[in-house]
């Protein structure tokens, strides 16, 4: 595993190096009315030639590329860069996300200088340019004062909580800084997943997907607690757990 997180690290940092040294991208709307970049596509079809350099049996599926098909029953996700609106934008809070399923994670956030990795078993890691801290979500226990993000168009009425800015929920969630994040209506996919379970659960939280677009992630005590206030909302039911 180590040797796959190195990798993973390596091919991230790379990636990202190529993200802060691209030009004005050429910039369009998909079928779905996401926007995308030139510099996603280079930046995803740098990644996938590094894999395929260093792992040739490995499958490849990409935000914006066909997925290439593997031989060693392993998958890596690729998306070049999450949060292509703050990118676009000129906001530092997208990153670059490359997971290999359900066995390690790396987001690289290039303008801030931040990387997060986790491996199951390994524990969860934030690194801040020459720092590096263990992640580790934080003890609340009450729900009444907790600290959460809400990101996508429904925003639950949670009046008993503490809302706050959620331009970086991943990092503010596996650092203690809030109790949970809400992700709902944000037309969430396989790549924007693929990272997010693996940083919380090995920084010691829970994450669910509620329904198609409603995920929860907390600091894991709180859990139950919003799984309920959440599923109590019209319009939002229980699905498949993703932990």
């Amino acid at each position: 595993m180590w040797t796959d997180m190195r990798l993973a690290l390596r091919i991230a940092c790379r990636a990202a190096e190529r993200v802060l040294a691209a030009g004005t991208p050429d910039v369009w709307l998909k079928e779905d009315g996401r926007q995308v970049t030139s510099t996603d596509l280079e930046v995803e079809d740098l990644v996938r030639r590094l894999l395929a350099e260093a792992v040739p049996d490995d499958g490849v599926v990409g935000e914006e590329r066909p997925e290439r098909r593997g031989t060693s029953g392993r998958r890596w996700l690729v998306d070049p860069i999450s949060g292509t609106a703050d990118f676009v934008a000129g906001r530092p809070t997208y990153s670059v996300d490359l997971a290999l399923e359900g066995a390690l994670a790396v987001s690289v956030m290039p303008s801030l200088g931040i990387t997060m990795a986790a491996g199951r078993g390994m524990g969860c890691r934030v690194f801040r340019d020459e720092r590096e801290e263990t992640a580790r979500v934080s003890s609340t226990d009450s729900v009444e004062g907790a600290r959460v993000c809400l990101h996508g168009k429904k925003k639950p009425a949670l009046e008993q909580c503490v809302i706050v800015d959620g331009s970086t929920p991943v990092l503010d969630l596996i650092t203690g800084r809030v109790d949970a994040v809400v992700a709902a209506g944000a037309g969430l996919d396989e790549f924007d997943l693929a990272c997010l379970p693996v940083l919380v659960e090995e920084a010691g939280g829970r994450v669910t997907v509620v329904e198609e677009d409603v995920v929860l992630a907390t600091n894991g005590v709180l859990h139950d607690a919003f799984l309920a206030l959440l599923i109590a909302r019209p319009g939002v039911a229980p699905g498949t757990p993703g932990s």
